[in-house]
């Protein structure tokens, strides 16, 4: 029998620590620079192990990939670890709450070898190419906050330099943005003429619609209570011309997670969006949090991935539920919401599952939660078998 050796890495941006043991550390506090030259020292001293050698880290941002692909192709056994176990294992094996590089690398090790009967089955996921629509999901959700912050800035300033437009506009049509691109307030719009002000926006002629509400911004502009704000006139369009590059940026990023998607989980798409409520954009996120259903033995594994499992206390006599864990994936327990607020309005199999729960004296909150867990299982179980919601 081969001997089994540990190691454990943890990476930041420019560096990476190194811990590997077996029963006892054989190399601890070693650090190595994030480029071609550390990953080189750092195979030196692997190869001498590599047999029976397992190397875990944690998926934890982006900074890992270059190093976990590097020691995949080269044939070493690594795998990622949920920080959410390893928080745990933290907890469970350090008396004090602070952790430095060295120390992370040290329990990840140990970590590896407490856990090495589940090892011998593990299979490295991550070269699975689907694993790389979580990280655009993510940024399309960053971007969609930050055009989400970004009207509420335009909003604000508006309401200084031209408070009436919000309330007679569509504020953040392509035309009105455009329009406050280039006068980007009422005392702008009401300080010059309204031909040239027509001649100006030059908008495509569609009618009279066109002239009617260019008119009508130009007598709001007229009638307005605004003064002349130069300073915010110039912060207003710097904010239009973040919003109009973020919307761009959200349209080109769509396009990429709709190729992934199609290319990756084109059958999971179609078993989800089987079920009624579910459409394919929350289908598509929630396979990208998920990636496979073969990685959970069964629905409670699921269920508890997205922390919807209930906390249960019990102390002699005394026992009580509260509310759910909360543990997990918070991406996948949103998510999980998302579409069990949509079934229960468009599916009638979870419609009247819903309904019972309010029945039962649940409130909304908890019927939906309830509702979420009901479609996780079913979920799970459709996947599993591969077959289309009835």
């Amino acid at each position: 029998m081969d001997t089994a050796y540990f190691c454990g890495i943890d990476v930041s941006k420019d560096s990476f620590s190194v811990a590997i043991k077996n029963g006892s550390f054989i190399l601890k506090d070693k650090l190595f620079s994030m480029d071609s030259k550390g990953f080189k020292e750092f195979e030196c001293i692997l190869s001498e192990f590599k047999r029976g050698l397992f190397i875990g880290m944690e998926s934890t941002g982006i900074y890992h990939k270059n190093l976990f692909n590097f020691l995949c192709f080269r044939g070493y056994n690594t795998i990622e670890i949920d920080p959410y176990k390893m928080w745990r294992f933290f907890r469970f094996t350090n008396s004090k709450p602070s952790t430095t590089d060295k120390k992370s690398a040290k329990t990840i090790a140990q970590f590896l070898e407490f856990n090495k009967d589940e090892l011998k089955d593990n299979k490295n996921h991550l070269k699975d190419e689907r694993y790389s629509l979580r990280y655009f999901v993510r940024e399309k959700e960053r971007i969609t906050q930050s055009i989400a912050k970004t009207k509420t800035e335009i909003k604000r300033i508006l309401s200084l330099v031209f408070p009436e437009i919000e309330k007679n506009t569509f504020l953040f049509s392509k035309e009105i943005l455009n329009i406050l691109a280039k006068f980007p307030s009422a005392n702008k719009i009401r300080n010059t003429p309204f031909g040239e002000f027509i001649k100006q926006i030059n908008l495509p002629k569609k009618g009279r619609n066109t002239k009617f509400s260019l008119e009508n911004i130009y007598q709001l502009a007229c009638d307005s209570v605004a003064f002349d704000y130069p300073l915010y006139e110039e912060l207003l369009k710097i904010k239009i011309d973040r919003l109009f590059s973020l919307l761009k940026e959200k349209e080109n990023i769509s396009k990429l997670i709709e190729e992934i998607a199609d290319k990756s989980f084109r059958r999971e798409i179609e078993i989800l969006t089987s079920i009624p409520g579910i459409g394919k954009e929350s289908a598509i996120y929630f396979m990208a949090e998920i990636v496979d259903i073969k990685r959970f033995a069964n629905k409670r594994k699921l269920i508890g991935f997205c922390g919807l499992d209930p906390v249960v206390k019990q102390s002699g006599n005394y026992k009580a539920s509260f509310k759910i864990s909360k543990r997990g994936n918070s991406h996948a327990r949103r998510i999980a919401f998302i579409m069990a607020g949509s079934v229960k309005r468009n599916c009638p199999y979870f419609r009247e599952y819903y309904l019972k729960k309010r029945k039962e004296g649940k409130s909304y909150t908890e019927g939906v939660i309830a509702t979420s867990t009901k479609l996780l299982r079913t979920i799970y179980t459709l996947l599993k078998e591969n077959r289309l919601f009835k």
